[in-house]
């Protein structure tokens, strides 16, 4: 055995097995419609290589290597369709005489020193011996520095990092976002449980139900059943272990001898593309590649191929950047963040000072890693009507607690008003519809660190809020899938819309002045509904009214077990004036960052706005503002098209109060 000459034991076993011994070079030829097998077709098998050199390089150069070789296909007038035909392995007969050169330099390189010929050696000489036309449909057509490809291969193989740290434990800082989300997820699974080790399974597992992942988008590009995947990792993890004690114990699990193998693989193949960090693409090539198979066993035996899994890893995955510097959570005084969260919390001072002591204790005790019991660290019920920023206030805590609005998970409890519902709000046993598809149980899974906000949650069935009751409760869920998720480091939110008017109706009654302090009324409110003297249900008034209307819905075990229950007044038109100064800020900030264009406005620009939104839209408040703002879109493209007719560059246009309405003119 041997190939053009050289005996098996001159190549690196990888390659030869990579590569079926150089027979998808012959194989590469057949698609392209060639007679034999030239250089180009053995760097079209290098860069089918899953986590080599060569596809690395061409991942960088943006080239797919099925389209390279669909260009090479039609460069020679021949339709690339299909699987390539079965053709047998390279020799003198199906090698070209340019590759039976690049065989003769590496026999020659071989019996040199003797060393084992490598994926970088062999693609060394490949290039050298790529003739004319190939390296112009490189360069010229594909934008190939082939100068840098050489440089790539001489170069020295770098050195995996370690992914292991002095002590043996595993060093998280050396993978990249997408693959820590994936580490978090299998350590979350491994607690719920209840499991000492982490094995290959787990990881599998973590792999296929990360949110956005590399194995989500690629069984969507192929079409492959994700949902069956996913149930088929669930069934494969397991339930629970019975030998295991509380699985909230504070000691970390362990790593079996297989996975930290395939961890090993994984730094090494990020070494090879080099990769600042471990990546998916790296930890899905290590499993598939894993000494017994089992990953790549299961792929297939689920009707997956996991050879396109990694072409699709090579071609067209790209994992989100890391978030940029300074998004982390909100540092600085109490009174700083007081002043941030009044100023973007328009007509709503209460609600400031109401949470304030919350947002500070949560966050000191999340800097230092203090858990003051088995709940989550905070839990709020806002209750006011409809557009008066209770979804815009849990945003606002996500930024300073957890450093980004948009870690915030939101259920819209309409959705869970049925018994059925349940089999979606945690998830369905095994066998049934939803199965691993709980919503609560897997935000729990993938992000556990975040404000949950429960909208509307009067609208629930009472056994999705008897679910919410143990998680307000003890701070964990159980899913039906097998793991117990925990929620000590969330913070919980519910919504409601009921009583808006009868809160209303109760200030006029009592005769309270204008500027009465709503947190005063509902601590009233809350000791007449549900302190040792509540008073009886047969009383007539706007207080029974709400009374009622309250206890029918939210349960005094639900009430007891929040930190602060805050009532969100109604907007009038200043409080639309000042949100409308907010959001035309922003709408000029996303103007200047797609269109390039500066967008200023008259003084009188945000009264009229805030006085529209308040006649036309006042059961919406907050939202009727941003709908507004909204509506000036269409007139602002419709300008700048008229513009580019006329040839006008345009930099800045300007909002200005004409005519009834708001018009946007050009700033001359």
């Amino acid at each position: 055995m041997g190939v053009m000459g050289l005996p098996d034991e001159g190549f690196d076993p990888e390659l030869l097995a990579a590569t079926d011994a150089f027979g998808d070079a012959v194989r590469a030829a057949a698609e392209t419609g060639a007679q034999q097998a030239g250089p180009v077709h053995l760097l079209v098998a290098l860069g089918r290589i899953g986590g080599g050199l060569t596809a690395s390089l061409f991942e960088r150069a943006r080239i797919p290597v099925d389209v390279f070789v669909a260009a090479l296909a039609a460069r020679g007038g021949r339709q690339a369709c299909g699987d390539p035909p079965a053709a047998t392995g390279l020799d003198a007969a199906t090698a070209d005489q340019a590759t039976r050169a690049v065989f003769a330099r590496l026999r020659d390189e071989h019996a040199a020193d003797g060393r084992a010929l490598d994926e970088r050696r062999v693609l060394r000489a490949v290039l050298d011996g790529l003739d004319d036309q190939d390296r112009d449909l490189l360069v010229r057509y594909g934008r190939v520095d082939l100068a840098l490809w050489r440089e790539e291969a001489d170069a020295a193989p770098p050195r995996p990092r370690r992914v292991f740290d002095s002590d043996g434990e595993l060093d998280t800082t050396v993978f990249s976002p997408g693959a820590r989300t994936v580490l978090r997820i299998m350590a979350a699974d491994s607690a719920g449980l209840g499991r000492a080790r982490l094995g290959v399974p787990l990881l599998l597992h973590a792999m296929a139900v990360a949110p956005g992942g590399l194995v989500e988008q690629s069984c969507h590009f192929f079409g492959y059943d994700l949902s069956a995947l996913r149930t088929q990792t669930q069934l494969l993890i397991g339930g629970r272990s019975e030998t295991v004690g509380d699985p909230s114990a504070s000691s970390a699990p362990t790593l079996d001898t297989s996975l930290r193998a395939v961890l090993g693989k994984a730094a090494a193949a990020a070494a090879d593309r080099r990769a600042a960090q471990i990546g998916e693409r790296d930890l899905l090539a290590a499993l598939i590649d894993s000494p017994n198979g089992l990953a790549a066993a299961f792929f297939r035996d689920t009707g997956v191929d996991p050879a396109k899994l990694l072409r699709y890893a090579d071609s067209y995955y790209a994992e989100q950047p890391q978030a940029a510097a300074g998004t982390g959570p909100r540092s600085g005084s109490v009174e700083d963040e007081l002043a941030w969260f009044r100023e973007r919390l328009v007509g709503q001072r209460t609600v400031v000072e109401r949470l304030a002591p919350h947002i500070e204790g949560v966050k000191r005790a999340l800097a230092r890693g203090f858990r003051n019991g088995d709940r989550p660290r905070a839990a709020f019920l806002f209750c006011g009507p409809s557009g008066t920023g209770k979804t815009m206030t849990a945003r606002l805590l996500a930024k300073m607690v957890y450093g980004s609005e948009e870690d915030v998970l939101v259920f819209e409890m309409g959705q869970f008003n049925t018994r059925e519902s349940m089999n979606y709000f945690v998830g369905a046993p095994p066998g049934y519809v939803g199965f691993g598809a709980g919503k609560l149980t897997n935000g729990l899974r993938d992000n556990p660190r975040r404000v949950f906000l429960f909208d509307e949650v009067e609208k629930a069935d009472a056994r999705v809020l008897d679910a919410l009751l143990r998680l307000l409760d003890e701070g964990t869920v159980n899913d039906p899938a097998g793991p117990v998720r925990e929620a000590y480091d969330t913070i919980i939110v519910l919504t409601s819309n009921l009583a808006a008017a009868e809160f209303a109706e109760l200030g006029r009654a009592r005769g309270e002045p204008a500027d009465a302090d709503p947190a005063a009324q509902v601590d009233q409110l809350l000791a007449a509904m549900f302190g040792p003297e509540a008073e009886p249900d047969d009383e007539t008034g706007p207080e029974a009214q709400l009374r009622h209307t309250l206890r029918e819905s939210l349960r005094p075990e639900f009430v007891n077990r929040l930190d602060e229950v805050v009532l969100f007044a109604a907007l009038g038109p200043d409080e639309l004036r000042e949100i409308a100064k907010v959001e035309l800020r922003r709408f000029a900030e996303r103007v200047r960052t797609a269109l390039g264009i500066t967008l200023a406005w008259d003084d009188g620009v945000p009264s009229f706005i805030g006085a529209a939104a308040w006649r036309s839209r006042p059961e919406q408040a907050a939202r009727g503002v941003g709908r507004c703002v909204n509506d000036l879109v269409p007139p602002l493209l419709r300008l700048l098209d008229r513009a580019e007719e006329d040839g006008r560059r345009v930099d800045q246009v300007l909002l200005i109060v004409d005519d009834g309405g708001v018009a946007v003119t050009l700033h001359e």
